[in-house]
């Protein structure tokens, strides 16, 4: 049996980013976390909408130290949407610290218990100032993805300064960022758009700028990975925060329900040599533009690389003609991103690592 903390009256706010797969694992994180605590209470705070697709798709015991709160998603009554890129996200971001603040006031009052700890996606820069506001109240924000993005994004204003931003970078594209430790291999070009090329001012790129500036004032940052993943990388974070822990990664620590492989995929990787198949997917949130989607299609076509693609059913039509007739021999196309986390698994456990090329 799992060790139990005991801590009377303690209260854990859990503020969840409700887009992509950021609230499912931090939910099981919470869930696992108020099993090994029964005496700490936790509330875990998300949009209705995020709330009942991961509850409806996730076992979880109910548990009578853990509430999950709908919060408001930002969107007002009657609002018709305009087809702007990300607009439900920057509703919901407009409106994130004010509808936390009121439903943290509400969770309070229904437990009598005040919030003594703050957990956040490690999106939400804004839970440093709000644990400041709450006094004595440790933030920690967690990041979903691994050591490598968040580096680059505690290293932004450095990246900036030295290799310069859009126009600036001009025959500096293969330069290697060795000046950041674990990075003498990344090139500034293999960098995430919106750190020194593409719109710096876009809603996720000023968001991720924040947050790398003020993860410091954290108690612990803690990722969905592993030490071993880049040592290099995660002695510099340690060096970085007060603390930083790794708890992943979560495809192994964390499977997911059985479901139906409609797809056939996991037949498919059963077959392949290790490490010898591309898994590509870009999440729910980015939409690569289709001049590269066709770059892609391209090239898996005609390097015959086995390859799994999880891709949304709307970006069918942008492939190029023939594509999934001509290379059903060496590849899966998954429509839609349900499938994910289940091949990802499948392939770890048979060994399988194969290459995975996204949008972290």
């Amino acid at each position: 049996m799992s060790p139990q903390i005991t801590k009377p009256n303690r209260h854990v706010a859990v503020l969840a980013f409700p887009f992509s797969t950021h609230a499912a694992p931090l939910l099981t994180i919470t869930h696992r976390l108020a099993v090994a605590s029964p005496t700490t209470h936790f509330s875990f705070f998300n949009t209705s909408k995020s709330n009942t697709t991961i509850l409806s798709s996730t076992l979880y015991d109910k548990l009578p130290n853990l509430n999950v709160h709908d919060v408001w998603d930002g969107v007002p009554e009657g609002y018709v949407f305009v087809g702007k890129h990300q607009e439900d996200i920057e509703l919901f971001m407009n409106a994130a610290v004010g509808s936390f603040r009121e439903g943290i006031q509400a969770a309070e009052a229904e437990t009598g218990r005040k919030v003594s700890c703050l957990v956040t996606d490690g999106f939400f820069w804004f839970g440093a100032e709000m644990a400041e506001e709450m006094q004595g109240v440790d933030w920690l924000p967690f990041w979903t993805g691994g050591p490598n993005s968040l580096s680059i994004h505690v290293y932004t204003d450095l990246i900036r300064t030295i290799v310069g931003v859009g126009g600036k970078l001009s025959g500096r594209e293969d330069e290697c960022i060795n000046f950041i430790p674990g990075m003498n291999q990344v090139r500034v070009r293999d960098l995430p758009e919106g750190v020194v090329f593409g719109n710096l001012d876009s809603l996720f790129s000023r968001m991720l700028h924040q947050t790398g500036q003020v993860l410091h004032k954290s108690a612990a940052v803690f990722v969905n990975s592993f030490e071993e993943f880049n040592p290099s990388i995660t002695k510099d974070l340690k060096s970085k925060f007060k603390k930083f822990l790794n708890i992943g990664p979560f495809i192994l620590t964390s499977p997911p329900p059985s479901q139906i492989d409609k797809f056939h995929c996991l037949p498919f990787l059963d077959v392949q040599s290790p490490a010898s198949v591309a898994y590509i997917s870009f999440g729910t949130v980015t939409t690569p533009p289709e001049v590269e989607l066709v770059a892609i299609a391209e090239a898996l076509e005609s390097s015959k690389v086995p390859f799994i693609w999880s891709l949304k059913e709307t970006l069918v039509s942008k492939l190029p003609n023939g594509f999934l007739a001509n290379t059903k021999s060496h590849g899966t196309v998954l429509l839609g991103i349900h499938s994910q986390t289940k091949t990802q698994t499948k392939a770890l456990q048979r060994n399988q690592q194969y290459h995975y090329l996204a949008n972290k």
